[in-house]
Protein backbone atom coordinates (compact mmCIF):
# COMPACT_ATOMS: atom_id res chain seq x y z
CA UNK A 1 0.00 0.00 0.00
CA UNK A 2 1.60 3.53 -1.20
CA UNK A 3 1.18 6.04 1.85
CA UNK A 4 0.03 9.60 1.21
CA UNK A 5 1.69 11.15 3.11
CA UNK A 6 5.34 10.31 1.96
CA UNK A 7 4.85 7.64 -1.01
CA UNK A 8 7.03 5.13 0.62
CA UNK A 9 5.47 1.20 -0.23
CA UNK A 10 4.43 -0.34 2.60
CA UNK A 11 2.79 -4.10 3.26
CA UNK A 12 -0.69 -4.39 2.48
CA UNK A 13 -1.12 -5.42 6.06
CA UNK A 14 0.66 -2.35 7.45
CA UNK A 15 -1.78 -0.08 9.67
CA UNK A 16 0.99 2.80 9.65
CA UNK A 17 3.50 3.92 6.90
CA UNK A 18 6.96 2.41 7.80
CA UNK A 19 8.47 5.29 6.84
CA UNK A 20 6.83 8.21 8.20
CA UNK A 21 4.33 6.50 10.26
CA UNK A 22 0.94 8.45 8.65
CA UNK A 23 -1.41 6.19 9.12
CA UNK A 24 -2.54 4.24 6.24
CA UNK A 25 -6.51 4.22 4.25
CA UNK A 26 -8.44 1.57 5.69
CA UNK A 27 -9.16 -0.85 2.72
CA UNK A 28 -10.72 -3.65 5.14
CA UNK A 29 -7.19 -4.60 6.01
CA UNK A 30 -7.48 -7.65 3.43
CA UNK A 31 -4.68 -9.20 1.70
CA UNK A 32 -4.02 -11.77 -0.92
CA UNK A 33 -3.91 -14.27 1.70
CA UNK A 34 -6.90 -13.79 2.73
CA UNK A 35 -8.70 -13.53 -0.88
CA UNK A 36 -6.38 -17.32 -1.25
CA UNK A 37 -8.05 -18.65 1.97
CA UNK A 38 -11.34 -17.61 0.72
CA UNK A 39 -11.12 -19.24 -2.71
CA UNK A 40 -11.67 -16.08 -4.69
CA UNK A 41 -8.23 -16.64 -6.05
CA UNK A 42 -5.68 -19.74 -5.83
CA UNK A 43 -2.31 -20.34 -5.44
CA UNK A 44 -0.46 -20.66 -8.64
CA UNK A 45 -2.65 -17.87 -10.41
CA UNK A 46 -1.62 -16.28 -13.01
CA UNK A 47 -1.78 -12.41 -12.69
CA UNK A 48 -1.23 -10.15 -15.61
CA UNK A 49 -0.39 -6.04 -15.49
CA UNK A 50 -0.76 -4.29 -18.44
CA UNK A 51 2.16 -1.69 -19.54
CA UNK A 52 3.20 0.14 -22.44
CA UNK A 53 1.04 -2.00 -24.86
CA UNK A 54 1.89 -5.12 -23.53
CA UNK A 55 0.76 -7.78 -20.63
CA UNK A 56 3.27 -8.65 -18.13
CA UNK A 57 2.66 -11.77 -15.78
CA UNK A 58 3.37 -12.75 -12.43
CA UNK A 59 2.34 -15.93 -10.70
CA UNK A 60 0.02 -15.72 -6.70
CA UNK A 61 1.50 -17.52 -4.24
CA UNK A 62 0.08 -19.95 -1.60
CA UNK A 63 1.39 -17.41 0.66
CA UNK A 64 -0.32 -14.20 -1.07
CA UNK A 65 2.83 -13.14 -2.55
CA UNK A 66 3.93 -12.64 -6.25
CA UNK A 67 6.47 -14.16 -8.13
CA UNK A 68 7.40 -12.21 -10.87
CA UNK A 69 10.78 -13.16 -12.62
CA UNK A 70 12.07 -15.17 -9.97
CA UNK A 71 11.91 -12.80 -7.19
CA UNK A 72 8.99 -12.71 -4.50
CA UNK A 73 7.26 -9.81 -3.61
CA UNK A 74 4.92 -8.97 -0.34
CA UNK A 75 1.93 -7.19 -2.03
CA UNK A 76 0.26 -5.90 -5.12
CA UNK A 77 2.23 -2.58 -4.98
CA UNK A 78 5.81 -4.44 -4.65
CA UNK A 79 4.61 -6.68 -6.96
CA UNK A 80 3.38 -3.95 -9.64
CA UNK A 81 6.34 -1.37 -9.09
CA UNK A 82 8.88 -4.13 -10.09
CA UNK A 83 7.01 -5.28 -12.88
CA UNK A 84 6.14 -1.70 -14.50
CA UNK A 85 9.63 0.17 -13.01
CA UNK A 86 7.07 2.96 -11.37
CA UNK A 87 4.47 2.72 -8.87
CA UNK A 88 0.86 2.28 -9.86
CA UNK A 89 -2.09 0.72 -7.19
CA UNK A 90 -1.37 -3.13 -7.56
CA UNK A 91 -4.88 -3.59 -6.38
CA UNK A 92 -5.86 -2.09 -9.53
CA UNK A 93 -3.19 -2.66 -11.95
CA UNK A 94 -3.30 -6.38 -11.86
CA UNK A 95 -5.94 -8.58 -12.79
CA UNK A 96 -6.35 -12.03 -12.55
CA UNK A 97 -9.11 -14.72 -14.12
CA UNK A 98 -12.20 -15.07 -12.54
CA UNK A 99 -12.66 -19.08 -12.30
CA UNK A 100 -16.20 -19.47 -12.40
CA UNK A 101 -16.58 -16.96 -15.37
CA UNK A 102 -13.11 -17.10 -16.98
CA UNK A 103 -13.32 -13.44 -17.18
CA UNK A 104 -10.38 -10.56 -15.91
CA UNK A 105 -10.61 -8.21 -13.37
CA UNK A 106 -8.13 -6.40 -11.25
CA UNK A 107 -7.48 -7.59 -8.05
CA UNK A 108 -9.46 -4.75 -6.41
CA UNK A 109 -12.48 -6.98 -7.36
CA UNK A 110 -11.78 -9.86 -5.13
CA UNK A 111 -10.86 -7.55 -2.62
CA UNK A 112 -14.27 -6.07 -2.46
CA UNK A 113 -16.05 -9.15 -2.54
CA UNK A 114 -14.36 -10.36 0.47
CA UNK A 115 -15.09 -7.46 2.43
CA UNK A 116 -18.67 -8.03 0.84
CA UNK A 117 -18.90 -11.90 2.44
CA UNK A 118 -17.42 -10.37 5.39
CA UNK A 119 -20.24 -7.56 5.72
CA UNK A 120 -22.41 -10.26 5.37
CA UNK A 121 -21.49 -12.59 7.51
CA UNK A 122 -20.43 -15.60 5.41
Amino acid sequence: MLCQKCTHSNPDENKFCGNCGAPLPATGRVTLKDILAAGLLKAGDELTISFRGKDITATLLADGKIKYENKTYDGPLAGAIAARGQTCDGWYCWNAIEHATGKSYAISHYRGALLRQKREGH
